[in-house]
């Protein structure tokens, strides 16, 4: 265990040194708009480290690896279904389990004696006498089929971890590096680094310490927005021909898309595409970007809805309310049924500034966003010569939306988790981190403007 510490830190000292050795001084101000080869090279670099320290760590826990608890391996289970031609678990399921009243009352498979890793299945989900897997599916579509297919091994759930990260965070550095060089090109390439650095790694920190199934899902729906947003950001504001430019919205659209089929709350934040579309449609206000813009939704929304149909009856129901779980999911109800406004209140301000409210939570409870000072940047949205140049570059809308879907995100979390849980942050907290890098990016450059 020590030696893995010394990995650890040598490769997060070796990042610091690197920083410390190339940018002296002189350095340190140099502006995003005037890099050249070389600091795409130290770029890449620093994106190697951050990747490193991130998905190093992970293979380290065996509780978080598959070895130890089987249910963790639901992708592997469900892309060997897909290549034997099903959409259930083939595995035997225990009599008992079959013939119970309510399967999924945790107390009563207590009463019989069932364990986490009995036959009945931790965390799957349980429809008429068969086993589903009830996260999202393009996950084992996308990595653990074509693994192996090729390989002709399972690759385990952190393995798919690792590599959804890696990708993410290379999806933050490409956004930021997008919205700086169209909109604060003054912004000090070190500062570019930093910042990129910390919102990626604070996004994504919890995959670290618990990388298995279900970092795996949240980890794999962020990749498919922050690279959905990169795609409709340059097409929004980039100097693309039309066939370029569609291009670009269809890959918007389409990873936008497949992350409701990784995790459908983070998959929420695809609605912020609603406040770029007035840039989109006056660039190319044609029938051809509302095609290209809406098929994919249509069309991978229509594929998923018939897989649920397929499995649980419903083309709304992902298999939570057959998960064999903590609780009993099976009667959560319709969404007004069981809206509570004190219970969103508490949720909110337990997982936006740790207040604790006495909610149903894990011994992980959230102990809230606002504990990172980087997140009050947005603080300089009071000031009016900040609104006015978001407006005049058409970014007052986005902001907004980076405002509003974490909240809208986290009443979700609040409705249908059962508890509250720390993991969750990582759902909506990126979007803040974008809303900080963008308000902190135009705050300095207005200040450069005034200075010089």
């Amino acid at each position: 265990m020590y030696e893995k510490y010394f990995v650890a830190g040598l490769e997060i000292w070796s990042a610091i040194i690197f920083l410390l050795y190339i940018f002296p001084p002189s350095q340190i101000k140099l502006e995003i708009g005037s890099i050249t080869r070389r600091e795409k090279k130290i770029c890449c670099v620093v994106i190697g480290l951050l990747v490193a320290i991130c998905i190093a760590p992970m293979s380290w826990n065996p509780h978080w690896t598959g070895e130890l608890h089987k249910h963790q391996n639901q992708y592997q289970e469900l892309a060997d279904a897909f290549l034997s031609g099903k959409i259930y678990i083939d595995k035997p399921v225990n009599p008992r389990l079959a013939t119970m009243e309510n399967p999924y009352d945790p107390q009563a498979r207590a009463e019989l004696n069932f364990g986490e890793d009995d036959e009945w299945a931790w965390d799957h989900a349980f429809y008429k006498g068969r086993f589903y897997v009830y996260f999202g599916a393009v996950p084992a579509l996308l990595i653990f089929l074509p693994y192996k297919l090729i390989i002709g091994e399972p690759l385990a759930a952190y393995h798919g971890t690792q590599i959804f990260v890696a990708f993410f965070i290379i999806g933050v550095f490409a956004l930021f590096f997008l919205l700086a060089k169209k909109f604060f090109p003054r912004l000090p390439f070190i500062f570019y680094l930093i910042m990129s650095s910390t919102l990626s790694f604070i996004s994504i920190s919890y995959c670290i310490k618990e990388p298995a199934l279900y970092c795996t899902a949240s980890s794999s729906g962020l990749c498919m927005e922050v690279w959905s947003l990169y795609f409709f950001i340059s097409a929004a504001w980039g100097n693309d021909s039309l066939r370029k430019f569609l291009m670009k919205i269809f890959f918007g659209a389409t990873l936008g898309a497949l992350a409701f089929g990784c995790k459908p709350t983070v998959a929420l934040a695809s609605f912020l595409v609603v406040t770029i579309l007035p840039v989109l449609l006056k660039k190319y206000n044609s029938i051809k970007v509302w095609i290209v813009l809406i098929f994919p939704y249509f069309f991978i929304g229509l594929i998923l809805m018939t897989y649920n149909y397929l499995r649980f009856d419903s083309v709304l129901e992902f298999g939570q309310s057959y998960q064999l779980t903590i609780v009993d999911q099976h009667n959560y109800g319709k969404f007004f049924e069981r809206f509570s406004l004190s219970e969103q209140a508490g949720g909110l301000l337990q997982n936006f500034f740790g207040i604790d409210c006495g909610l149903p939570r894990g011994d992980d409870k959230p102990v809230g966003i606002f504990r990172y000072a980087i997140f009050w940047f947005p603080i300089f949205l009071l000031r009016k010569d900040i609104r006015t140049i978001l407006s005049r570059n058409k970014l007052n809308g986005m902001i907004a939306g980076m405002a509003i879907m974490p909240v809208i995100i986290e009443v979700m979390v609040v409705q249908w988790a059962p508890v509250v849980l720390l993991r969750y942050e990582m759902e909506w907290s990126w979007l803040m981190g974008m809303m900080s890098y963008v308000v902190g990016g135009v705050e300095y450059e207005e200040n450069q403007l005034r200075e010089g």
